[in-house]
């Protein structure tokens, strides 16, 4: 059995725990699903689903064929990324730092500039723009969900769309049941080729 480095399982989670904040951080007594597409300047959609249960957050992608699903459970302090091809997940600490980086606050409030009103994915947004060491990020701010549902900066643009708010079974947000834990470095994959036999020496052969 041979081993499988997970860092590109890992580094594309990474990818989208930064969306997984902006629901996670305000998204108190809210049950909703919905679409995330993520476009980074000059290259392909990324397009994937989330489910939301007041701050549990469920989120699944799929890459290269493969679909991977991550749960942040804040109660736990503990983010999940669960393989279901393998049967196997991965499991890394959180904090309730982590959960600050995309907070909307009135002090965030406070030093953006309003760029009026416009609707997104059917909700009323107020619209605003912070420049912070000279970058800059416009965020769609819903009425109806106190966190930004649009999220546009110098690198990629997220957006939430076809949001359907609804009660989420609490299963969505568990490990199922019979997965193997696995370390963060490594887990198990395909089994090791066989090793090439060594071919024979050159000598008498029996007659």
């Amino acid at each position: 059995m041979r081993t499988r480095n997970v860092g590109g399982i890992l580094a594309l989670t990474g990818v989208f725990i930064w969306s997984l904040m902006i629901a996670a951080n305000c998204a108190v007594a809210a049950e909703f699903s919905a679409d995330i597409v993520m476009k980074p300047k000059g290259e392909p959609e990324l397009k994937s689903t989330i489910h939301v249960k007041d701050k549990k957050i469920r989120h699944e992608l799929s890459e290269d064929g493969e679909t991977q699903i991550i749960i942040f459970r804040p109660d736990k302090q503990v983010i999940w990324t669960v393989i279901p091809e393998e049967k196997m997940y991965i499991e890394s600490p959180t904090n309730d730092s982590d959960r600050s980086l995309e907070e909307w606050t009135p002090e965030k409030e406070k030093k953006a500039k309003s760029l009026g009103e416009e609707t997104i994915s059917g909700y009323p947004c107020k619209k605003y723009e912070i420049v912070e060491d000279g970058e800059k990020t416009t965020y769609w701010v819903s009425n109806k969900f106190p966190y930004p549902i649009k999220i546009e900066d110098e690198e990629a643009i997220i957006e939430y769309r076809n949001i359907k708010e609804g009660t989420m079974a609490d299963s969505l947000f568990e490990v199922p049941a019979g997965y193997e834990k696995m370390s963060t470095t490594e887990m198990p994959g395909d089994e090791e080729p066989d090793e090439p036999e060594e071919p024979e020496k050159p000598g008498k052969t029996e007659k």
